[in-house]
């Protein structure tokens, strides 16, 4: 699975110069809660550091790894479950390593939890966090291969047997979550918690119930997550393609915000910095 969708990685084409990334099939028994699985590997020759921002798409992220979020390398690696992270993530990367996850659908979160997501909110949880794993197990037969498919692949077995022993019933709610989650990404005529309601066909109360159990977020914040995904992919293609910037009173506009301050306001909680700063740092240096 090619890695084409770079949504929410801040600079992907600094990020590739760096590092070598890779996307693959959640496979069968996790089509559905798992979006992807992703690997990355690095090999930075000595006291050079990359630091990767990246803006999450409103999903968990089950990973096994050898480096933490403040670049400190991991011996042996570790397994980590990450809850939907609110503001901009940072990696840094240092020396050699690698990382494999499963990226969740976004409502597939629930199913690797031994109770609801919302409490993995901005929350990195150790393996132990997921029922029926043997996270010490798990860990050492992923980090056994030298290659990241194989890693992959058996992140892969050990999470389709945790979601092999999940309930039916929890396990097709956290689908048709998915499939809800799915309108607030796709349709951008849905603006309001009211509106994913109606096309869901539940009332917000119990939309706000299945959110807090699968993904972790609110519904508002998942709509607001993939709004302000857009509008930085946007200003992020104008300055690569060398496209005459169309101004983001415009893109507040096609985003359903009822002005620029609006955007700016949801872009400060996102991403911690205004849309002007953001632009400004995109632009490329002058000569």
């Amino acid at each position: 699975m090619p890695p084409s969708d770079t949504r929410g990685i801040i600079d992907p084409a600094g990020m590739m110069r760096h590092v070598r990334f890779a996307r693959y099939p959640a496979g069968e028994v996790l089509e559905g809660i798992v979006e992807w699985f992703w690997s990355v590997a690095w090999e930075l020759p000595a006291g050079a550091v990359h630091d990767q921002h990246v803006l999450n798409h409103p999903a968990g992220n089950v990973s096994v790894g050898t480096l933490d979020d403040r670049g400190v390398p991991l011996d042996p690696p570790e397994g980590r479950v990450y809850g939907v992270q609110q503001g901009l993530s940072h990696r840094r990367l240092a020396g050699a390593g690698w990382t494999v996850a499963a990226r969740t659908a976004v409502g597939g979160l629930g199913v690797f939890l031994d109770g609801a997501a919302r409490p993995a909110n901005g929350a990195q949880l150790t393996f132990d966090a997921v029922p029926g794993l043997d996270g010490p197990g798990v860990v050492a037969q992923v980090s056994e291969p030298d290659d990241n498919a194989e890693r992959v692949d058996r992140l892969r077995r050990a999470l389709a047997a945790v979601a092999s022993q999940r309930s039916v019933d929890l396990v097709a709610e956290a689908q048709e979550v998915v499939r809800i989650a799915r309108i607030a990404e796709a349709d951008r005529t849905v603006r309001r918690v009211e509106q994913l309601a109606e096309a869901a066909g539940n009332s917000v109360r119990t939309l706000q119930r299945l959110f807090d159990v699968h993904v972790g977020a609110s519904p508002s914040f998942v709509i607001k997550r993939w709004r302000i995904i857009d509008a930085v992919e946007e200003a992020r293609s104008a300055i690569e393609q060398r496209e005459a910037w169309r101004g983001w009173a415009a893109v507040a506009a096609e985003l359903g915000y009822a002005d620029q301050a609006h955007l700016t306001r949801d872009f400060r909680v996102h991403l911690g910095v205004s849309p002007t700063e953001y632009l400004a740092r995109l632009a490329p240096p002058k000569p």
